[in-house]
């Protein structure tokens, strides 16, 4: 049986590989067009990768504290997101 944490620490990892494909990936389009909406777009992607990290790497005590932390940056990369599909 699989502990738990492990899974936990699992699911971080996944969701971080993923996050970071997605960042290399629009940083690169950027890259190649060089248009502000897929900066908007790189900066939406790295600050919700970077709210996940730090929010897993930094672990926090109190849960309240863990997701308003989380969900802080998942809120600004959001907004960085809506930025990029109204300049596109």
């Amino acid at each position: 049986m699989i502990s738990p944490y492990l899974m936990d620490y699992l699911f971080n990892a996944a969701r971080f590989l993923v996050g970071l494909t997605l960042m290399i990936l629009a940083l690169r389009a950027f890259l190649k067009t060089r248009t502000s909406s897929m900066i908007y777009l790189t900066v939406g992607f790295t600050l919700i990768t970077v709210g996940d990290l730090f929010s897993a790497v930094y672990y926090i005590e109190d849960v309240h504290m863990y997701k308003l932390f989380s969900q802080t940056f998942d809120i600004l990369g959001m907004i960085a997101l809506i930025m990029a599909v109204e300049k596109s």
